[in-house]
């Protein structure tokens, strides 16, 4: 049988499967480190942040904690400097953002309490980093964690779902939509396209979880 009777006859499952095979593979697919995400919206709902952080041993839970509060791309976070924190007006400035733009990031204050608890028993001064651990170590942390705690998809998690989790907690909330574009450093469309699953956040207690992280981010 020639291709073309061949194509004609397949099922629809069956061409998807064959575009999937005839495209082509990224260095990190070759190596066989790389796996697609079956769900790329997936975020923490409070009840399973909650039950992720709190299993996280306190060495490391810093880390995950200030990605989530503020909101951060990873290199973005492991380039703040204690000196870049406003704290009394609860913003950091970045420096090396995506795409060269400097802007400000917002603050909570548990965010701003959390920050200075941390900077206060490291000792750190105004010049000093938050001596990040490489992404991948943090990754594989954290698929380790949300795996012993029973969290669903805990596969399609990384670093980067942190930040997913911040933009929806904010949506949740009915955060001003401008402030939180400017906030995340990134154009509206493209919160559009990713961060609209938060309309299932509507339970009282996860919102009030929410509420006490991020509820004052803005003000």
């Amino acid at each position: 049988m020639d291709v073309e009777n061949l194509l004609s006859t397949a099922s629809e499952e069956d061409l998807v499967k064959l575009r999937q095979a005839l495209k082509p593979k990224s260095k990190y697919q070759k190596k066989g480190v790389y796996r697609e995400k079956e769900n790329k919206v997936r975020f923490f709902n409070p009840d399973e942040f909650e039950k992720f952080i709190y299993a996280v041993s306190p060495k490391w839970r810093n880390y995950y904690w200030f990605l989530m509060l503020t909101g951060l791309r990873y290199k973005e976070a492991k380039n703040v400097k204690v000196g870049d924190i406003d704290f009394a007006n609860k913003q950091i400035i970045i420096l090396k953002p995506k795409g060269g733009v400097q802007r400000y990031c917002h603050l909570s204050s548990y965010g701003v309490k959390l920050i200075r608890q941390w900077k206060m028993s490291e000792n750190l001064k105004e010049k000093d980093m938050f001596s990040f651990p490489t992404i991948q170590h943090l990754i594989q942390l954290m698929k380790r964690v949300c795996k012993d705690q029973g969290i669903k998809d805990y596969p399609d998690f990384s670093v980067h779902n942190l930040r997913k989790t911040h933009e929806n907690y904010l949506l949740a909330l009915g955060k001003d939509e401008m402030k939180l574009t400017r906030h995340m450093g990134h154009t509206p469309k493209t919160a559009q396209q990713h961060y609209l699953s938060s309309a299932f956040i509507k339970d009282k207690s996860q919102l009030d979880k929410i509420r006490t992280w991020l509820g004052d981010i803005f003000e």
